[in-house]
C-alpha cells in the first residue's frame, strides 16, 4: 500500500452548522504517527485543520482524539500499526467523546479543569517540611501504591471512552477519581478526608459500570477502573457507609441467614422506602417477566444445609484476622516499573495476602 486516506473530523462554528469529515490521501511512510499525518495533510492540502499538540512524544497528553473509534494519543500511534491493526486503507480522526467540540480536533478542557479542581489534584502536607531542608520522605513500598497512578498526563483518553459519564454528565471520571486515589494513598498527605468527601459526593464511586474501558485506553498504564475499586475499598476502611459498603453488608447478611440474597427486599434495606418506590417500576417488569420469587417479600426460604455454609462464614471472619489483604494489587493486577531495580511483589501469586 503506498497511500492510505486519513478522514478528519472537521467544525468550524463560525461558519459551519453540523460537523463533517473530510479526507485527505496521503503517503504511506515507516514511522509516520497520526500526529505526524495530520501535519502532513495541514502543510501540504489544507491549512484549516485544527488540532493541539505540545510534547509529540507521549508526555504531555495534548494531541488525545478518537483514532479509528477508540481514544488515544495521535503522536504514539503509527500509521502502518493502524493500517495493519484494522485491515483498512483509511484512519478516522476525531476528537475525544464526551467532549464539547471547539474546533475540529480541539475540545473545551473546562469541564475537566473543573471536575479535578474538586479532587484537589496537588500535594498538600501533613507535616512541616523536613528541617534538613530535605524533600518529604517516603518508604519504597508507600511510593509504589501510587507510582503507576502519578504518571497520569490528563488526557482524557479514559474520559473519553467512559460509559458512565456519558450517561451521567455530573459523574467525575476515572482521570479525576485516579488523581484522587493518587493523594489519598499517598502517606505523606493531609488532604484525605476532603478527598473522600469529594469522590464520594452524589455516589460518585458507584456510577462506574465496570466497562474497564478506562483502564484499556490509557496509554501511561495509570490503572483508572482499578483506582476507583482501591478508592472504594479505601472509603470502606476509612469508616465511610458508602453505597456499596451497604450494599455487601446485606448481602453478607443474606447468605449467611439464609444462603440465598434477597433482591426483591434489597432496594428497600439499602435505600429505605424512597429507594423502594422509587425501583418500583423495575420491580414490577421483573415480576411480569417471571424473574421474582414472591416469598421473598416475607423474607423468602432458606437453603438446604444452610448450616455449613455458616460455618464456612465463620471459618472465614476468624481468617480475616489473620490475613491482611492489601489494597495496592487488588483484583491480580500487575504494574511492573521497568525503571526500578526493587520489582513490586507479585501479587497474582500470592492474592494480595501476606
Amino acid at each position: 500500500m503506498d497511500t492510505f486516506k486519513l478522514k478528519v473530523f472537521r467544525y468550524d462554528p463560525t461558519k459551519d452548522t453540523e460537523p463533517y469529515y473530510k479526507t485527505y490521501e496521503l503517503p504511506v511512510e515507516k514511522g509516520m504517527t497520526v500526529l505526524a499525518a495530520l501535519f502532513r495533510a495541514k502543510e501540504e492540502q489544507d491549512p484549516t485543520i485544527s488540532f493541539r499538540y505540545n510534547c509529540r512524544a507521549a508526555i504531555c497528553g495534548s494531541c488525545a482524539m478518537r483514532i479509528n473509534g477508540h481514544a488515544t494519543l495521535a503522536c504514539k500511534v503509527q500509521i502502518t500499526h493502524l493500517l495493519d491493526k484494522y485491515q483498512t486503507n483509511t484512519i478516522t480522526v476525531e476528537p475525544i467523546g464526551n467532549v464539547k467540540t471547539l474546533k475540529d480536533l480541539i475540545y473545551d478542557m473546562d469541564w475537566l479543569v473543573d471536575k479535578l479542581k474538586r479532587v484537589k489534584p496537588w500535594f498538600i502536607p501533613k507535616e512541616p517540611p523536613p528541617p534538613d531542608g530535605t524533600e518529604y520522605r517516603q518508604d519504597p513500598y508507600d511510593h509504589h501504591r501510587i507510582d503507576f497512578a502519578s504518571d497520569c498526563i490528563l488526557c482524557a483518553s479514559c474520559m473519553s471512552d467512559c460509559n458512565a459519564l456519558k450517561a451521567n454528565k455530573n459523574y467525575l471520571g476515572p482521570m479525576v477519581h485516579s488523581k484522587a486515589y493518587r493523594f489519598i494513598a499517598d502517606t505523606r498527605d493531609g488532604e484525605k478526608k476532603e478527598r473522600f468527601e469529594a469522590v464520594l459526593d452524589d455516589f460518585n464511586l458507584e456510577w462506574c459500570v465496570r466497562c474497564m474501558e478506562c483502564t484499556t485506553r490509557c496509554p501511561k498504564e495509570v490503572q483508572p477502573y482499578e483506582n476507583i475499586i482501591r478508592l472504594r475499598i479505601m472509603a470502606a476502611e476509612a469508616g465511610y457507609k458508602t453505597p456499596g459498603e451497604i450494599h455487601a453488608e446485606i448481602f453478607e447478611q443474606d447468605i449467611y441467614n439464609r444462603g440465598l440474597l434477597n433482591e426483591m427486599l434489597l432496594p428497600m434495606r439499602q435505600e429505605g422506602i424512597l429507594g423502594a418506590i422509587k425501583r418500583a417500576p423495575f420491580g414490577i417488569k421483573m415480576m411480569l417477566k417471571g424473574k421474582v420469587n414472591y416469598a421473598d417479600f416475607f423474607g423468602g426460604h432458606k437453603i438446604k444445609r444452610l448450616e455449613e455454609v455458616q460455618k464456612i462464614y465463620e471459618v472465614a471472619k476468624q481468617k480475616e484476622k489473620e490475613v491482611k489483604i492489601r489494597i495496592p494489587q487488588i483484583m491480580g493486577v500487575i504494574y511492573e516499573d521497568k525503571r526500578k531495580t526493587r520489582k513490586r511483589p507479585n501479587y497474582a501469586e500470592t492474592g494480595g495476602n501476606e
